[in-house]
């Protein structure tokens, strides 16, 4: 079955600051204690988002640093960085004449200067407490606020709720827009069913309240991952709410969870801009069937605005914009320790007639042990998907991926790479290798795990790979080391199109081509995971059974000076009585397209089971440059003159 990404966020989570390596002697004990120490002070620049209006509500835009008085705990600050964010001018009154139209104000050109901190948005589209005149609209209107009120350097995360799969990401925070927009397209559901209480047994009722509940949980701990996260994250919230009847019955306790709930946004400096999709639909039911009034309690307390009705879209993104586009950064620097404790944060302008919003405080990061797991299952989310991974420097790892078969089950293997010395600070006594697999709507579909004591490696390098099964469609590949003590992560990251099987013919599987490499050591990743099955895992050499100890998969670059390669190439024989193949090798440059015939010898064959064909290809390669080459092989079926053709891209590096 598919695992969907539930809940959510990638945002922000707690890895500790790198490592100081001391001389070699340190005991391990001794480093133990230095890292903590290390955690538990440091110097750090503090980011606050600052709104200063006038008493009418526009936007003060002409005020300096000397301008504000900020505290933190009641401890004055001195500021010494600041910000200017303006993108849109007060609305100025002009007369109208009988026969004209009052012009709109326009959006002001972004300011180009060095951003510290960015807006961020997250819309969120309610299918389960709403139908489906209102999902269309509210897709609508996601999408008219994205095309007219998002700038360049917004970031911008897609979330919807449904009744299968609760709250779901579509869409990290990103600068990428169009996929943000084209994750709101892509968003399907069909309505919650939750348009009328009356008429309903206790038994149905209290099951209603449930899923309402677990919608609540779920915003709440989305609520507490975005506590780390610097400035405002404004939430969009398309939904027809939840019916008064429920939220005011007899049981308080929806209410209660509700409001801890959007206290939890407020403390995060989370805002809730919601947005009724029933619109005035609404108002053909009784007050008690009406969902406006949990919408308008959630805007109040977290510091949002309601909005009655979706249709008003053009109006409401208007509004959203003014209260979120004028702002200043303040910055100021703390001896910051990670003990997790909040921290209360004031902010005054010393000119008359102004009225000032501010984020109310923050919280101090924690060290990584300390996360929740649904944290830490957060924090590997991020790091998986997140176009900047917050609070570290993501090491990029390669990756390929070979499917091998033609088969449901072990169709398809990831494979990675790794020197220990490049990734010294990530692989320690307690580090894990993931393996996910996620569909174009960032749904997980694949994941294996399986966790390493890196001490114990005397390899100079590592392949962690996972053998699964997919289904044909498209998908997003990565394996992933993080260390489960500091967090610290790399990530190996691909894509790969599976194809519909053939109905008969000889298909060609992506070669895994060996060099001349000596003391790898393999970590299979869907190891644990076979076993709690029950089954034998299967290991890469059950996949490609002519691995050896001379030579090792070529995952990264390849050695300028090597003069030969292996290939194992699977090709799978579908419906074909008498097979009599021809094979033709060629190498291609990808600077000049020039294409060379390569010699090859077969050095050994295996067949696996009645349908694949397994041979150990040796190629002679000519003297390469530096730069990016693929090698193709070309199968012909001589009887039938059927050709299948496969590709391996790799790249050559300078010695």
């Amino acid at each position: 079955m598919k695992k969907k990404l539930f809940l959510l966020i990638l945002l922000l989570f707690f890895a500790v600051q790198p490592n100081i390596h001391g001389l070699d002697s340190e005991s391990p004990q001794a480093k133990k204690e230095r890292e903590a120490l290390q955690h538990e002070v440091a110097v750090t620049l503090k980011l606050v988002q600052v709104f200063v209006m006038d008493k009418k509500g526009n936007p003060i835009t002409d005020l300096t640093k000397e301008d504000f008085i900020l505290s933190d705990n009641g401890v004055l600050k001195t500021i010494t960085d600041f910000e200017k964010h303006i993108l849109t001018q007060p609305e100025k009154k002009i007369e109208k004449k009988a026969d004209e139209k009052l012009e709109e104000t326009e959006l002001a050109p972004s300011q180009k200067v060095p951003l510290k901190m960015n807006r961020k948005f997250f819309l969120l589209l309610d299918l389960e407490r709403n139908d489906g005149l209102g999902i269309i609209n509210s897709k609508k209107a996601a999408l008219h606020f994205m095309d007219t009120q998002i700038q360049p350097t917004d970031e911008v995360g897609i979330l919807s709720n449904s009744p299968i799969w609760g709250l779901t990401v579509h869409e990290y925070l990103t600068t990428n827009h169009e996929k943000a927009k084209e994750a709101i397209k892509r968003i399907k559901g069909f309505p919650g069913g939750m348009e009328e209480t009356n008429g309903l047994t206790r038994a149905e009722k209290e099951m209603m309240k449930q899923i309402i509940h677990r919608f609540i949980d779920e915003i709440r701990e989305f609520a507490k991952s975005l506590r780390y996260t610097p400035g405002y994250k404004n939430i969009i919230l398309f939904s027809g709410g939840i019916k008064r009847n429920l939220l005011y019955g007899d049981d308080p306790s929806l209410r209660l969870n509700l409001e801890d709930t959007i206290k939890e946004l407020a403390t995060s400096n989370s805002p809730v801009y919601t947005v009724n999709s029933k619109g005035t639909r609404a108002y053909l039911k009784n007050r008690w069937q009406r969902g406006g009034d949990s919408l308008k309690m959630i805007s109040d307390l977290s510091g949002g605005k309601y909005f009655s009705n979706v249709a008003y879209y053009e109006k409401n993104s208007r509004e959203i914009q003014k209260t979120t586009s004028n702002y200043y950064v303040l910055g100021y620097y703390i001896d910051e320790k990670w003990d997790g404790k909040y921290h209360e944060i004031n902010v005054k302008v010393k000119q008359k007639g102004c009225v000032v919003h501010s984020q109310g405080g923050y919280f101090n990061p924690r060290p990584f042990t300390k996360s929740t797991k649904f944290e830490k299952k957060l924090h590997l989310i991020n790091l998986a998907l997140a176009d900047t991974p917050q609070f570290q420097t993501r090491l990029d790892l390669p990756l390929i991926t070979l499917p091998c078969s033609e088969e449901k089950e072990s169709n398809f293997v990831l494979l990675s790479e790794a020197r220990l010395d490049e990734i010294e600070d990530i692989g320690g006594e307690k580090t894990e290798v993931v393996a996910l697999v996620f569909d174009q709507e960032n749904n997980i579909v694949v994941s294996s795990r399986y966790e390493v004591d890196f001490s114990e490696f005397s390899q100079e390098q590592i392949c962690p790979y996972a053998i699964l099964s997919l289904s044909p469609g498209l998908y997003k590949c990565r394996i992933i080391l993080r260390n489960l003590e500091t967090g610290k992560g790399a990530v190996a990251s691909s894509s790969i199109n599976i194809p519909e099987p053939q109905d008969s013919g000889r298909r060609l599987f992506s070669p895994l081509l060996l060099s001349p490499k000596k003391n790898v050591y393999y970590i299979n990743a869907s190891k644990a995971q076979k076993k709690e099955a029950g089954k034998e895992p299967l290991s890469l050499i059950n996949i490609y059974p002519f691995l050896s100890r001379e030579y090792s998969p070529l995952v990264g670059n390849l050695d300028k000076e090597t003069s030969k390669l292996l290939a194992v190439l699977r090709s799978s024989n579908i419906n074909i009585q008498k097979s009599d193949v021809d094979l033709s090798v060629f190498l291609r440059e990808s600077s000049s397209e020039k294409k060379t015939p390569l010699t090859y010898s077969i050095l050994k064959g295996k067949k696996e089971g009645e349908k694949i064909d397994i041979l150990l290809i040796e190629l002679e390669l000519p003297e390469l440059q530096a730069g990016e080459y693929s090698i193709e092989i070309v199968a012909e079926e001589i009887s039938t003159q059927f050709k299948s053709q496969v590709t391996r891209t790799f790249k050559v590096r300078q010695p």
